[in-house]
């Protein structure tokens, strides 16, 4: 089967033909996350890279899947079922995944499925945070300047963690040997008890200087951390930073940019190592 060349073009007002690598990998990946959900098997190629920004061209293989329990995206995107576009064939369903990837999010429909909205904003949120890219151009579709990426995410509020800030918590049980949820009162919620989780890799030093081994099985203790909720985790409350307990300093509180920036809040992607770059030079 022939594929479907789909030219794209990263700008850069710098002159560098480059880009994160980052940025090549997620548009690959989330844009196969959504031809799925679309109603296509999909394998994508990259051509050679040429220069001017950072172009190339994705050739994109597959075949039309069965619709059968796929979300009516094609009745809420042009009001034709899944059987029209079905017979429209391969190329007529990548033109309109690359419509969507290329609507902002104002105009799309908020009864499209999760994954596929989840899907888009993971492609913006990094462009986002990539220093070389100015602008992004899919097809024959507009170029979209960096400073409009923000207009192609779709805001999911149930979904995205809500940081709460500083607050005490007076521990009735914590996490005795791993078996179980830690519990207490948390001052910042109404709720007289919680269960709560730690972002390991954020509150090091507090392991490092609370034995859990050591700890009763049922406490008084007092611990001032920073907290986030999360709405779709089955324990909603996560510590990312324990800065004292019982009275004793563990360490120093997180930046709220660095909160955002780590837990997707603001449109923001999870922080990673420092990115790889691809070069044509």
């Amino acid at each position: 089967m022939e594929p479907v060349n789909l030219p794209i073009h990263f700008g850069n007002l710098q002159g560098k033909h480059e880009i994160n690598s980052d940025s090549l990998l997620v548009l690959i990946e989330s844009y196969k996350e959504i031809a799925a959900l679309f109603g296509l098997d999909v394998e994508i190629q990259i051509g050679i890279p040429e220069e001017g920004g950072w172009k190339t061209t994705l050739a994109v293989t597959g075949v039309v899947i069965s619709f059968i329990g796929i979300n009516p995206i094609s009745i809420l995107l042009t009001g034709e079922t899944s059987e029209e576009w079905a017979k429209k064939g391969r190329e007529f369903i990548i033109q309109k995944v690359n419509e969507f990837v290329t609507t902002e999010a104002a105009e799309l429909p908020d009864e499209l499925p999760r994954d596929c909205i989840k899907s888009k904003n993971k492609i913006y949120r990094q462009f986002q945070n990539d220093k070389c890219i100015d602008s992004f151009r899919m097809g024959s579709f507009p170029p979209i300047p960096k400073n409009n990426f923000y207009l192609y995410i779709k805001k999911l509020p149930d979904e995205e963690h809500i940081y709460l800030g500083e607050t005490d918590i007076t521990v009735s049980s914590p996490d005795w040997k791993g078996k179980r949820s830690w519990r207490g009162k948390i001052e910042i919620v109404e709720d007289t008890e919680s269960a709560f989780a730690f972002d390991k890799d954020l509150t090091g030093k507090f392991w490092e200087k609370v034995k859990i081994d050591a700890l009763p099985l049922h406490t008084k203790d007092v611990m001032r951390v920073q907290l986030v909720k999360r709405p779709t985790n089955k324990v909603k409350y996560l510590v990312i930073r324990v800065l004292s307990y019982n009275d004793e300093v563990i360490d120093l509180p997180i930046e709220d940019d660095s909160i955002r920036r780590i837990y997707g809040i603001a449109a923001s992607l999870p922080a990673t190592e420092e990115p790889t770059q691809l070069s044509l030079l």
